[in-house]
């Protein structure tokens, strides 16, 4: 399990969620099952970090 940051246009507010999957794929399906109404999701990686 990855911890994975999920951000998403819901309602017209940009929502940002620290979400622990097996793969990003399943990260934005959880993602979209908390909210269906869910826009333009994309996963954010630390790009930077060690």
């Amino acid at each position: 399990m990855k911890k994975y940051l999920i951000s998403g246009l819901v309602d017209t507010y940009r929502i940002k969620l620290n979400l622990f999957a097996s793969s990003p794929k399943i990260a934005l399906s959880i993602f979209k099952e908390k909210y269906p109404n869910a826009e333009d999701l994309y996963v954010i990686q630390d790009l930077f970090k060690r």
